[in-house]
């Protein structure tokens, strides 16, 4: 008897070793957030009240400044941080809410720095919205801002301003007044022709030879797919044809429309067409978009012009369903968060799931943790990345990240959002 109280005593005293249990410190909410178009949660689109109906407003699609057209991605500005998602350098990103004087930025390339401060007094920046309207503004002066000012989303007059988001010190930034709205162009009333069938605009005979969606593809955002347009493009005219002043827009269910992503058009098909494409010569091209992948169809209306500021358009019907879902697919959830370390450091605990059935491989990329401080600083993964998750397994994992100075903050793996509250400041 006396060994066995011995035993027990030994087991007890030893219980907090032998099986640590979580939270080792202060405990923090955690809140799964449905996955958007950013691995931040971006609110549905802005409404406004009118009498007693609320009324969702446009939101910005595309970015045209410089001779280049950027597609536009909302993003969350808290405290003058921008939270952005890992992109390319072709996308521009919207202060999600400013809709009277719009706030984009781009990021700190040195393409994108020469295009914003080669921008001079006159210089025209056009901005498409989600129904089709297009306006324009005329820059009016550049300055440079600290990171966290937050003056820069003021309200008080219609115009736009564009910033390139450097990391640290100053950012140079255009500053330009509304000038002018543009209605879209009604629909085309001729018919709307389908793949294999060629059709004439102006000089170019355009035919479509398949529409296809493709997920998985690096860079995407998550919730979004690839969407390809493999064109054949013959020129009847006496004079070349450049693809780079062709208008070509894809529209959903809902009209809203969507421009080609030069960046991703090189993983389609055929690739980008090439630069010139002289009299009597033909070529084969492929036109990319990055749409979510629940787009309102199930068909698609491609619109084609040879010159943009041309009225000749052709309408080309596509089909659209969802890409199959890939051989490895993942589920995550977070099922702790806390404190520890003296509070300096963030645990979160999480189950990953592969329900596929190939191996799911996780690497730091998949990883991300970002707060209105800006990024966050993995410090720890364990097991140590990379995962490999067999087809039908599980395996918890814990991440430990430099505690951010903000009151929450959006932890995300392998798309799946979640947000941790209670941080103190």
């Amino acid at each position: 008897m006396a060994i066995l109280i011995i035993t027990l005593v030994a087991l007890l005293a030893l219980r907090p070793v032998l099986f640590p249990r979580r939270p080792a410190g202060i405990p923090l909410s955690v809140t799964r957030v449905v996955p958007g178009v950013s691995p931040l949660p971006v609110p549905e689109p802005p409404v406004a009240e009118i009498g007693n109906t609320e009324v969702s407003l446009p939101i910005p699609t595309s970015l045209e400044v410089g001779g280049r057209t950027f597609p536009v991605q909302p993003a969350r500005v808290e405290g003058g941080v921008w939270n952005v998602p890992k992109s390319g350098a072709d996308t521009a990103f919207w202060a999600y809410s400013t809709v009277i004087h719009y706030v984009l930025a781009l990021e700190p390339t040195d393409e994108n720095r020469a295009l914003v401060g080669g921008l001079r007094e006159g210089d025209e920046i056009g901005l498409r919205l989600s129904d089709g309207v297009r306006l324009t503004f005329q820059v009016v002066r550049q300055k440079t801002v600290p990171p966290g000012d937050e003056t820069l989303f003021s309200q008080a007059r219609p115009g736009l301003t564009l910033v390139v988001l450097e990391k640290e010190g100053e950012r140079l930034a255009a500053v330009a007044d509304f000038r002018e709205r543009v209605e879209p162009t009604p629909p085309a009333s001729s018919p709307t022709a389908g793949p294999g069938q060629p059709v004439q605009v102006g000089t170019a005979r355009v035919t479509v030879v398949e529409g296809h969606a493709e997920r998985g593809l690096s860079d995407l955002p998550v919730g979004t797919v690839a969407f390809f347009v493999e064109v054949r493009v013959e020129n009847s005219g006496t004079a070349s044809l450049f693809p780079r002043d062709f208008a070509a827009e894809l529209l959903d269910a809902d009209g809203n429309r969507y421009v080609p992503s030069p960046s991703l058009a090189g993983k389609g098909k055929n690739g980008p067409l090439p630069e010139e494409i002289p009299a009597g010569g033909k070529a084969e091209g492929t036109f990319a978009y990055v749409i979510p992948e629940a787009i309102s169809g199930p068909t698609l209306t491609w619109v084609f012009g040879p010159q943009a500021a041309s009225e000749l358009r052709a309408r080309f019907s596509l089909s659209y369903a969802p890409p199959p879902v890939a051989a490895a697919e993942a589920e995550v959830e977070v099922t702790q968060a806390f404190l520890g370390e003296g509070g300096e450091v963030l645990h979160v605990v999480a189950r990953v799931r592969n329900r596929g059935s190939a191996t799911l491989t996780v690497t730091e990329r998949d990883v991300s943790l970002s707060s209105r401080a800006g990024p966050g600083e993995l410090q720890v993964a364990a097991p140590p990345l990379p995962w490999e998750i067999g087809a039908g397994q599980e395996r918890e994992v814990e991440l430990q990240f430099a505690r951010p100075r903000a009151p929450s903050c959006v932890v995300t793996i392998l798309g799946y959002t979640f947000e941790i509250s209670g941080l103190p400041e």
